[in-house]
């Protein structure tokens, strides 16, 4: 381990990182005493400047570091699920990330996708793998060895959470799905709601008392151990939302789908699609039955209800939200 130390990039954690950790936490109803790494990119002040703030700024979304490293050092291994606070390499915070996704693939095998999502250079594998092959060389180097295409590198893809600002500015890689309750989030959901189901379906003042009143509630029991929330955000704005809410029911082995909605101007994007994967491999982790309440007419929420697996259990007559409509109910089962 002593022969690694000039490869470790974590950082102490000063009050500083306490503190910003902190302030993330209380914003967006996370426990302080959920486990976090803290660290920075690269091995110079300047490199790391410049990557956390292309993360800030920019494109980058993914980072990559060799496997046999990161097995020898757990406290910058990254973790599914996990969150990181970045700060430069003295240890100033920047930035809260979460990791989405994990891979481990020989060097040579790394693709145009990952290289693109990491967001540096010009964005192409031939000059992601120019810059990660002079990377890792130097780090080696520190060891007396030489680096191998074939040697394995972690891939690490990650959503920007905070500073919500930055967080809801996405710059340069598309829309993003962010798994984690930010504040507003749910309050420009019941407006997206509000304002679609009266456009499009009649809906008025009683379906938006009724829904703001269920988020406010679900809001005040929140608890993230229990429940998931994934925003879509681009420009500055929330696009769309999906909870997974684990205290709906009194049955801990149950929880229901609650506020799946997207922006008309992500419509047809895929991503629906992509909160509903998020919420059901969340709720498939820890649930043994999903259920939600929806009406008829809904065609393209259907589709992905019955291509997630979901099966309707119940459908009749309703007039809660004012125009009758078909109710129904639908559920999945592990």
């Amino acid at each position: 381990m002593s022969d690694l130390k000039a490869l470790d990039n974590s950082v102490e954690r000063s009050p500083a990182v306490q503190d910003y950790w902190r302030g993330f936490c209380v914003a967006t109803g996370l426990d302080p005493a959920t486990p976090y790494q803290a660290w920075y990119f690269g091995d110079t002040a300047e490199l790391a400047h410049e990557l956390v703030e292309l993360v800030l700024h920019g494109p980058k979304r993914a980072t990559a570091g060799l496997s046999e490293f990161n097995d020898q050092m757990p406290q910058v291994k990254p973790v599914a699920g996990g969150y990181s606070v970045l700060t430069e390499r003295d240890g100033t915070p920047r930035a809260v990330i979460r990791t989405t996704v994990l891979e481990r693939r020989p060097f040579c095998e790394v693709d145009a996708s990952f290289a693109w999502d990491e967001g540096e250079g010009d964005r192409t594998l031939a000059d992601w793998k120019d810059g990660h092959r002079r990377f890792f060389t130097r780090e080696l180097a520190l060891l007396g060895r030489r680096f191998d295409e074939g040697m394995a590198v972690d891939l690490e893809r990650f959503e920007l959470l905070y500073p919500f600002d930055a967080a809801l500015n996405p710059v340069g890689c598309g829309p993003r799905l962010l798994p984690c309750l930010l504040p507003g989030a749910m309050a420009a959901s019941a407006a997206l709601q509000s304002q679609y189901y009266a456009r499009d379906h009649g809906f008025g003042v009683v379906f938006e008392a009724g829904r703001m009143a269920d988020i406010a509630g679900f809001l005040a029991r929140f608890d993230a151990g229990r429940d998931g929330v994934w925003v879509a955000v681009d420009g500055g704005h929330v696009q769309g939302t999906i909870v997974i809410d684990g205290g709906a029911d009194d049955d801990p082995r149950r929880a229901q789908l609650r506020w799946f909605i997207v922006a008309d101007g992500l419509r047809g994007q895929g991503m629906g699609r992509r909160l509903l994967e998020a919420a059901t491999a969340f709720a498939g982790r820890r649930y043994e039955r999903v259920h939600l309440g929806t009406f008829a007419g809904l065609d393209a929420a259907r589709h992905l209800y019955e291509d997630f697996g979901f099966r309707k259990t119940l459908e009749r007559p309703s007039t809660q939200w004012g125009p009758e409509v078909r109710e129904q109910h639908w559920e999945w089962v592990r």
